[in-house]
C-alpha cells in the first residue's frame, strides 16, 4: 500500500511536508454535485442506507469481518425498484439482513393475533392433577399480587399477549409469582451490547481514544419469597412479545420448560431495536445479546413449538402441550460446553480480510458506487464528532451524491463526487486520495507558499532552493494567471471541492492544490512584481518530497535584548531541554508556531507550567451502541500535563499563529495556554484538531477526517473556531516585498512596550 498519495497524506499528518498538501487532495478540480430535489420522506435507497448504517454500528453479528457487510448492501441494492415501492424495499431489507442470521428480525408491522382471553376472565384456572393455569397475559388489568394457593402441585404460566402494548410489560407481576416457585436465588441473564467508535485502526498502537468492544450490564437476581415452594413449571410464549429473561433462567437450571407458539415470525428473547425507515416501514432486529456469567449465550430454545393458534384455556393446544410436558419427569440441568457469544454464521458471504476487491476496482459498478456514498455517509454520520458544527446537512449530501452515482461514466468523475461529498464536512483534516483522482500521477509542484492578501494571491515564501536562487519568483510577487487561467477562476473551482474548518483554511488548501501538476509538464505563470510590471514565467515543476527548506533564514533559537525566539517548526523533541537552557535568563519568549511541530508540545508546556495545570485539553469521541439510554453519547476524557524534571520558565510568553497552525500545532497551543499566561499574536489557527481517522471506499478511495473533537481545557470550542489571537496581525504585500515579518515584529513591539 505504498502509494504516493497515501504517503503524502501521512507526511502532512506528521507535519513533514507542507507543500505535499496538494497531492493528497488529488485533482480537486471541479465537479460540483447536482442537487437532487428534496423529498418529503426518505427514498428507498436512503432508507436502506439508514438500516445498513444502524446495523453496521450496533449489531452483535458484525463485531468482526466474518460477515462482509459491504457486499451484503451491494447484493440488496439491485432489489430496489421505484424509490416509493415498499414491496421492493422489503425484499431489499430481507436480502441485506440475511447474512446476520438474526432470529429477531421483523420487517413491517403485520397485524398480530392475540390470545382469546376475556377481559374479565379468571387469572387462575385449575386443571387435573392440581395443575394451576395462570393467565398472565400482557395487556390484562394488573391487580393485587397473586398468591398461589397451597393446593398447586405444578404450574402452567400463559405469557402470551392479550392486546397490543405501547411498550414491553414490566416483569414485576411475573417476578412476584415466580418468587413463590423458587427456593434458591435465580440469576437472570445479563444484557450485552456492542459499541463502536469508528473504523478499526490500521495501526492500533497509534489509535487515540477507545476502541470498539462490548459492554455487559449487571445481571439481576430474583430472590425467593418467604414460604416459596419449588414446583414444576411450563411457560407458554409466542411471537408477539419477547420472552422474559426469568423464563430462560428457569429453563437453564432445569426447573421449567417452554411451549412456543409461532406464526409469521419466530419467538424471541433479548434486547431489540426498531427503526422506522422509508414511508414509515418498521424494521426490528437484535440490539444486543443475553449472556450467562460463564460467557455463554442465553438463547431461546423452546421444548415444544406449535403453529399459531392463540386459543387459551384447558382445551387449547398450547395448554395441552404444556400438560404433556409436565407429565414427563423434569431432567436436571446438565453441564454442557458453553455456546459462546459469536457473530452470526457467514455461510452466505466470505470473510473479508483486506478490502481486496476495493483495490481492483477502477470504475466500480453502480451498486458499489452507491455503497461508497452510503459507507462514507454512515461512517461520518456515526463517528464524526463535529457533525453538529457542519454548515450544511450531511443527510442532504448523501441524497445528492446517490443521485449522482447513477449517472457516473468514468473513474475520475466518480472520485470527484466522493470528494465533493466529503468537502461538506467542514473539516480541514479531510483529505481524499485515490488513483482515479491522480494521487499517483500528480507528483510535482511549484515550490512556493501562497497567501491571499488584499484580494490577490501573493508568493509568501519560496521553498524550492533552485527556484529561490533563480529569482524567477520572489516573495511578494502576485500570481495573476496559471496556464492562461486567472487564479481567481481556478481557486473558485478548487475551493468548491475543498474541505476546511474555516475560510482561511479553505483558501490555504486550495492554493496549495493549485500548484500541483503532472510530471514533465511546463507551467506558464503571469506575475505582477514589486516594480508594477507584469511578466511571464515558465517553470518546470519539481518532485514533491519532504526535503523542505526552512520557512526563513532566522536561527531556530535566538536571543535579542532579553527576548528569546524559538521556531517550533524545526525544534525536535530531544532539543527541548537544551533550548530552555539556552534561553535561561531571558525575560520573554516568542514561540513561532506558524507551521507544524515535532511532538514537542508536552515537553514545552511542562517547562512553562507556572499555572501548575494538570489538564490542557478535553477529548470527545463518539460512542454508538443500541442500548436505549445511549443516544448521542460521547466519551469525554482529559489530556494531561505532567511535572517537569527541570526548572520552570517564568518569563512572559507569546505564541505566533496563523492558518497553517493546525492539528498537533493547535494541540501544542492548548498545552501552552493551560500552562502559562500566553499571548497569541497573528491570525486564527485552522480549527482542525483530533486524531486522524480513515475510511476506505470502493475503487481504493481513502477518506481521512477528524476522529476526535478537541476542546480547550475549560470546554470551549476549538473545531472550526481555532485558537483566536489576542492581537490580530497579518502580513501585507509591502511587508513581504520588504522582507519583513510583520507578525514577529508586532510580538517584539508588544513585549518591549510591556517593559516600558
Amino acid at each position: 500500500m505504498a502509494m504516493q498519495w497515501m504517503a503524502q497524506w501521512m507526511a502532512l499528518k506528521n507535519g513533514c511536508a507542507r507543500r505535499v498538501l496538494a497531492g493528497v487532495l488529488g485533482a480537486l478540480a471541479v465537479l460540483v454535485c447536482i442537487a437532487a430535489p428534496a423529498q418529503a420522506h426518505d427514498g428507498n435507497s436512503v432508507a436502506l442506507a439508514r438500516l445498513w448504517s444502524a446495523a453496521r454500528a450496533t449489531h452483535p453479528a458484525l463485531a468482526d469481518d466474518r460477515v462482509d457487510w459491504d457486499r451484503a448492501l451491494v447484493a440488496a441494492l439491485p432489489k430496489l425498484r421505484d424509490e416509493d415501492d415498499e414491496a421492493s424495499l422489503r425484499l431489499a431489507i430481507a436480502t441485506l439482513m440475511a447474512p446476520l442470521r438474526d432470529q429477531a428480525l421483523r420487517i413491517g408491522a403485520d397485524t398480530p393475533r392475540y390470545v382469546r382471553w376475556p377481559a374479565d376472565g379468571e387469572v387462575l384456572e385449575w386443571l387435573p392433577g392440581d395443575t394451576a393455569l395462570l393467565h398472565l397475559h400482557p395487556g390484562m388489568v394488573d391487580g393485587s399480587p397473586l398468591l398461589l394457593p397451597a393446593r398447586a402441585r405444578q404450574v402452567i404460566l400463559d405469557l402470551r399477549a392479550r392486546r397490543e402494548l405501547a411498550r414491553p410489560p414490566l416483569p414485576t407481576m411475573l417476578h412476584a409469582v415466580l418468587a413463590q416457585l423458587i427456593t434458591e436465588p435465580l440469576l437472570l441473564p445479563a444484557e450485552r451490547y456492542r459499541f463502536s467508535t469508528g473504523p478499526r485502526p490500521s495501526t492500533p498502537g497509534q489509535w487515540e481514544g477507545m476502541t470498539a468492544g462490548f459492554m455487559q450490564l449487571e445481571a439481576q437476581r430474583l430472590q425467593p419469597a418467604p414460604g416459596a415452594r419449588a414446583l414444576p413449571m411450563v411457560f407458554i410464549v409466542n411471537d408477539t412479545q419477547s420472552v422474559p429473561y426469568a423464563v430462560l433462567a428457569l429453563q437453564r437450571t432445569g426447573r421449567a420448560r417452554i411451549v412456543a407458539e409461532e406464526g409469521a415470525w419466530h419467538s424471541r428473547a433479548g434486547p431489540l431495536q426498531a427503526l422506522s425507515i422509508g414511508d414509515d416501514l418498521r424494521v426490528e432486529f437484535a440490539s444486543g445479546q443475553l449472556a450467562w456469567p460463564d460467557g455463554s449465550a442465553a438463547v431461546l430454545a423452546a421444548d415444544r413449538t406449535l403453529r399459531m393458534d392463540r386459543a387459551t384455556g384447558p382445551a387449547s393446544a398450547p395448554v395441552q402441550a404444556a400438560l404433556a410436558l409436565l407429565a414427563q419427569p423434569l431432567q436436571p440441568a446438565q453441564a454442557s460446553r458453553p455456546k459462546l457469544l459469536t457473530p452470526a454464521s457467514a455461510a452466505l458471504f466470505p470473510v473479508r480480510h483486506d478490502d481486496e476487491a476495493y483495490r481492483d476496482m477502477r470504475l466500480p459498478e453502480r451498486e458499489w458506487r452507491m455503497l461508497a456514498a452510503i459507507k462514507l455517509w454512515a461512517t461520518l454520520d456515526n463517528y464524526f464528532p463535529a457533525k453538529r458544527l457542519m454548515s450544511s446537512s450531511w443527510d442532504d449530501a448523501l441524497q445528492r451524491c446517490l443521485h449522482q452515482m447513477a449517472q457516473v461514466h468514468d473513474a475520475r468523475a466518480y472520485g470527484l463526487i466522493l470528494q465533493q461529498m466529503a468537502a461538506s464536512l467542514d473539516d480541514s483534516h479531510v483529505g481524499v486520495g485515490s488513483r482515479a483522482l491522480g494521487g499517483n500521477s500528480r507528483t510535482h509542484g511549484i515550490g512556493v507558499v501562497l497567501a491571499a492578501i488584499d484580494e490577490g494571491i501573493v508568493v509568501a515564501n519560496v521553498t524550492e532552493p533552485a527556484l529561490l536562487r533563480s529569482g524567477l519568483l520572489k516573495v511578494g510577487d502576485a500570481i495573476v494567471q496559471i496556464d492562461g487561467e486567472y487564479v481567481g477562476t481556478r481557486l473558485a473551482r478548487l475551493r468548491a471541492a475543498t474541505a476546511a474548518s474555516n475560510e482561511a483554511g479553505r483558501w490555504r488548501k486550495a492554493m496549495a492544490e493549485m500548484l500541483t501538476f503532472l510530471p514533465g509538464v511546463s507551467v506558464t505563470l503571469q506575475v505582477d512584481g514589486s516594480d508594477g510590471k507584469r511578466r511571464e514565467v515558465v517553470l518546470q515543476p519539481t518532485p514533491l518530497d519532504d526535503a523542505l527548506a526552512p520557512r526563513h533564514a532566522r536561527p531556530m533559537i535566538a536571543l535579542d535584548k532579553g527576548i528569546a525566539y524559538v521556531d517550533l517548526d524545526r525544534l525536535q523533541t530531544g532539543e527541548v531541554d537544551a533550548m530552555f537552557d539556552q534561553i535561561q535568563g531571558s525575560r520573554a519568549l516568542i514561540l513561532d508556531m506558524r507551521g507544524y511541530p515535532h511532538g514537542t508540545g508536552r515537553a514545552i508546556a511542562a517547562r512553562l507550567n507556572v499555572n501548575d495545570a494538570s489538564v490542557f485539553a478535553m477529548f470527545y469521541q463518539q460512542l454508538v451502541t443500541a442500548h436505549e439510554t445511549s443516544d448521542g453519547v460521547q466519551l469525554a476524557y482529559p489530556d494531561r500535563l505532567y511535572p517537569a524534571l527541570a526548572p520552570v520558565y517564568r518569563g512572559q510568553v507569546v505564541m505566533l499563529i496563523n492558518e497553517h497552525t493546525q492539528s498537533q500545532a493547535e494541540h501544542l497551543a492548548l498545552a501552552v495556554e493551560a500552562a502559562t499566561p500566553v499571548t497569541f499574536i497573528g491570525t486564527p489557527s485552522a480549527g482542525a484538531n483530533g486524531d486522524l481517522r480513515e475510511v476506505v471506499l470502493p475503487g481504493n478511495v481513502h477518506v481521512w477526517y477528524s476522529g476526535l473533537e478537541v476542546r480547550h481545557a475549560d470546554g470551549r470550542q476549538l473545531q472550526r473556531v481555532g485558537v483566536q489571537p489576542h492581537i490580530t496581525v497579518a502580513p501585507s504585500v509591502a511587508g513581504l516585498r520588504a522582507g519583513r515579518d510583520e507578525v514577529l515584529e508586532r510580538a517584539q513591539v508588544f513585549l518591549r512596550k510591556d517593559q516600558e
